[in-house]
Parts: structure tokens; C-alpha cells; sequence
């Protein structure tokens, strides 16, 4: 199975972080994984919300049922994180999506 991630960012209209930063810290771990990045898209397995502010635009306009981690200024799913360490992070949360994915039964 060919695992995918999309990174949807926010308008950048009143960033508090270094946005980019952070998604090339997520585009490094997946392309070392064998993951595919996308952008701005939908379709993936994993979809990271990656807003500049909290007010979660990358989220609050862009409705989706699949599984997701967002990221609004300095927090992580709605959870304090030093600026510094909102990369690893980010990147702790996708390498346990996966994992948890791997050891889930067969249906």
C-alpha cells in the first residue's frame, strides 16, 4: 500500500510560525519513508491541516472525514508546542498514524 500525505496549508494572511519550516520538516520524514506528499489535496491517507494562526483556516474552510493532525500556530491538535519543535512534532504524529495503521487487523 502506497501511503500518502497531503499538507493543506492555510491563506498565509497572518502567520505566527514559519509555516514552510514545518511542512519541509514533514516532506523530509515522508520522502525518506517511502511517502508520498501532496499539497492543498483531499486525497491522501493522512492529511495535515498547517495553519499560520489559530484560527485554523487550513481546517476550517476545507471539511474532510479522513484522518487528519492539525496544526494552528503553536499547537498540535489543539495542544501547546514550542515553535521550535512543531516539525518533530508533527513528524511523531505521522510516524504514529502509520504505525497504529501497520498493526491494525486485517478486516
Amino acid at each position: 500500500m502506497r501511503k500518502r500525505i497531503s499538507i493543506k496549508f492555510c491563506g498565509g494572511c497572518n502567520p505566527r510560525i514559519d509555516r514552510g519550516s514545518v511542512a519541509e520538516e514533514i516532506k523530509r520524514y515522508g520522502l525518506e519513508n517511502g511517502i508520498e506528499i501532496l499539497y492543498n489535496s483531499l486525497d491522501a491517507d493522512l492529511i495535515i491541516f498547517l495553519s499560520g494562526c489559530s484560527a485554523n483556516c487550513a481546517g476550517h474552510y476545507c471539511k474532510s472525514d479522513k484522518p487528519c493532525v492539525v496544526i494552528a500556530a503553536n499547537s498540535i491538535d489543539a495542544i501547546a508546542v514550542r515553535e521550535d519543535d512543531l516539525g518533530t512534532q508533527a513528524v511523531k504524529k505521522v510516524r504514529d498514524y502509520f504505525e497504529r495503521l501497520e498493526k491494525r487487523p486485517p478486516r
